[in-house]
């Protein structure tokens, strides 16, 4: 507001200046012309004929008309001396004309004013030298009465520009702290514990816009994270409660006599294999913890994948017999990646022992790897079993999540940390893990590793290659 006052009041003034210089220069201009035309007749003409030839013209033009001569005498007067309306201004005009010979201007007072006068003062010569001055004066009063209207006018314009702008930036302001204060309210809400709000702000600003999208984004992980730490804390005391009341209830049921000391070995074995699966669930909750916070401890070192593969596979064989189940390995040599072999070796015995729970009798189960774009190690295991639904597979790798307990073939094994583990660590390495699945139809699990070492599939291509040459040179 203020600035817009500012440059209002810095246009008028500058108006004013130009306008006021405008039409001085005009009244000067015409001032000029009569002083001309009188000096020249008076030039003209014997010095006895001056007050004729003044009369005449004081007759026609509007405003006094005064002739000084050069000792200071006033030989012509029409409507009193204007030395004494002008002040110093009128007497320094009147000054050079006589001293310097030079057409002069003046004014009695500023333009506004209704009694302002301009005056000029023009050297009248006889013989070569200045005689006397002749003063010509013009009021500027209709000047003044059109200047106080402009500003009247200007002044209320202004006030109208000042109140309608003021009102436009208003709107205009709230319209624009609208996605703001929508935020605010929506950041508050959220900071209060309602996770659910999101931000419906259509402003057309890209900016805004593009803040809205990424705190929506932002909101929506907040609210996927805290909800994901609730089921958390949930699952992970449904987990460890359970063991603990076996715990404890055993206890309480050998403290209730005295038993024999085979009887007590008995009860803490028992106790033994319930705190060795509260240890399980603990350290998976860590190990989850720890890859959350990119704070899983990975070994880099070379990592001899095909060696590591069949030797996982060799250790499940007679698993798999005892249960008529055929393990086939397709994996070729010289895999390579750069890894932590321990945390792979894990990766693959989950994924191989959850491809038994779920495998039924006489079924068989695939571990294969392939080389895919010359820098991926893709490793598929298949197996026959009853699969997984579609809107069950995104919340696979969710920790303690499991598809479906009915359908594995030992029922109450495992929290449901596995998979999600063998995600953190593949992701950890680098690669992705997914799965693909059909109800009825079994399911397949998909690591992608990057490979560091050379392609393993160089050597076969090339033999291939090489045998057509061979029987040609023959």
């Amino acid at each position: 507001m203020a600035l817009e006052f500012g440059i209002l009041m810095l246009t008028g003034i500058l108006l004013y200046a130009a306008l006021a210089h405008r039409v001085n220069q005009n009244v000067d201009d015409e001032l000029f012309r009569q002083a001309e035309m009188i000096s020249n007749q008076l030039e003209r003409s014997h010095f006895y004929l001056w007050s004729r030839h003044l009369n005449e013209f004081a007759r026609h033009f509007q405003g006094p008309v005064e002739l000084i001569s050069i000792n200071g005498n006033v030989l012509f007067n029409s409507q009193g001396t204007l030395i004494e309306r002008g002040g110093n201004s009128v007497s320094q005009a009147l000054a050079r004309a006589f001293r310097k010979n030079q057409v002069t201007f003046a004014s009695t007072a500023s333009l506004l004013r209704k009694t302002n006068l301009r005056i000029i003062a023009m050297p009248i010569h006889l013989g070569g030298e200045v005689a006397a001055v002749i003063l010509l004066a013009k009021s500027t009063a209709d000047i003044a009465a059109i200047f106080r209207l402009m500003f009247i006018i200007g002044g209320i314009l202004g006030l109208i520009m000042i109140l309608l702008s003021a009102l436009a930036g208003y709107f205009m302001a709230k319209k624009a702290l609208a996605p703001i204060q929508e935020i605010l309210s929506t950041a508050r809400a959220v900071a209060a514990g309602d996770l659910s709000r999101r931000l419906e702000s259509r402003a057309r600003e890209k900016e805004i816009q593009t803040l809205v999208n990424v705190l929506n984004k932002m909101f929506e992980e907040l609210e996927t994270s805290f909800v994901a730490q609730r089921r958390f804390i949930a699952d992970a005391s449904h987990e460890l409660r359970l063991p603990l009341t076996i715990l404890k209830g055993e206890i309480e049921v050998a403290l209730r006599h005295p038993r024999k000391r085979e009887e007590y070995v008995q009860i803490l074995r028992q106790q033994l294999d319930t705190i060795e699966r509260m240890q399980r669930i603990v350290n998976d909750l860590l190990t989850l913890a720890r890859a959350d916070a990119g704070q899983l401890e990975l070994v880099q070192e070379p990592v001899d994948l095909s060696l590591l593969l069949h030797e996982v596979g060799q250790q499940h064989l007679i698993l798999f017999a005892n249960h008529h189940i055929t393990l086939d390995i397709d994996v070729p040599d010289g895999l390579e990646v750069m890894g932590d072999a321990a945390h792979l070796e894990r990766v693959l015995m989950n994924l191989l022992n959850n491809a038994y729970k779920y495998s039924p009798d006489h079924s068989t189960v695939t571990l294969s790897a392939r080389v895919e774009d010359q820098k991926w190690a893709v490793i598929r295991i298949r197996d026959e079993g009853p699969g997984i639904p579609l809107e069950k597979q995104k919340y696979l790798f969710d920790r303690f999540y499991r598809a479906d307990d009915a359908r594995c073939r030992k029922e109450g094994e495992g929290a449901g940390l596995g998979l999600s583990i063998c995600k953190r660590i593949v992701e950890a390495h680098g690669g992705t893990m997914a799965v693909e699945s059909r109800p009825g139809e079994g399911a397949t699990f998909i690591v992608r590793l990057p490979l560091s070492g050379p392609d393993p599939m160089h050597d076969s291509r090339l033999r291939s290659m090489l045998k057509p040459a061979r029987r040609t040179g023959r």
